[in-house]
């Protein structure tokens, strides 16, 4: 683990919770959870409780707190399968959320380069709040209630130029909500190239709603729902983007 706070100066002396305990006590696991952190393989934890120690208190009882708190409302209802109406600033605090979650993920592991930069840390907090350039994120409605938390690295090439850019794509399910979430980092030379690499085949335009950039509000549930299995099992939502390198 880092010795310094991913998000700001100091020591690390605390640990963030992937799953906070307003949600394990809403929906109360009685099965392993699947989570898939740095390069472990793909691992069914027993105790809900996952923490990443990465963080420093006041962070983690400050702004990362604020953040949890306001993204609550919204969360709780489609954990529990509610249809909800996401306004255009809920769409990016939820984002705003994934992306933190992400960014924990991205810097639990010392056998790599965290993928987000400092400087992206820093933007996602207040008072600049940002959602990092070149991110898109998109929910879902899973069928039966689970959990999961993993990350995926995606690479392409421009103009015969291999690995021009390199996505990290997060994927957070908590009950019945699936989020997903994708950061692309470009090569200089192609900052100026609208980037989005190729996923695999799926109903992607009926069973995910964009969140991020926001176009609107967002109806949520999505016409189509994921199920455990077939061609539009969570699965498929897991490894959509997985045509590069595993990097959890």
């Amino acid at each position: 683990m880092a010795d310094q706070c991913l998000f700001c100066p100091r020591p690390v002396d605390s640990a963030e919770h992937i799953w906070s305990d307003w949600i394990l006590k809403d929906l109360k696991p009685a099965q392993p959870i699947h989570v898939r952190i740095a390069r472990s393989t793909n691992k069914w934890v027993d105790n809900p409780e996952v923490r990443i120690k990465a963080v420093c208190q006041k962070c983690n009882n400050g702004w990362m707190n604020d953040l949890e708190t306001a993204n609550e409302p919204h969360i709780r209802a489609m954990m529990h399968d509610k249809s909800i109406v996401l306004g255009p600033a809920q769409q990016k605090l939820l984002t705003r959320w994934a992306i933190l979650k992400a960014m924990v993920l991205d810097g639990s592991s010392k056998r790599r380069i965290p993928f987000y930069s400092q400087c992206e840390r820093n933007g996602i907090k207040p008072p600049s709040s940002c959602v990092p350039v070149g991110s898109a994120a998109w929910i879902g409605q899973l069928s039966v209630k689970a959990f999961h938390a993993g990350l995926t690295d995606t690479f392409g090439g421009i103009n015969n130029v291999p690995k021009a850019f390199h996505g990290c794509v997060t994927t957070l399910i908590v009950g019945h909500l699936a989020i997903q979430v994708l950061t692309m980092h470009v090569l200089p030379m192609f900052s100026v190239h609208p980037i989005r690499p190729n996923c695999k085949p799926g109903a992607w335009d009926v069973n995910l709603l964009n969140i991020w950039p926001v176009f609107g509000n967002a109806n949520w549930p999505p016409p189509l729902s994921f199920t455990l299995k077939g061609a539009d099992s969570i699965g498929a939502l897991v490894n959509r983007w997985k045509i590069g390198t595993d990097i959890g």
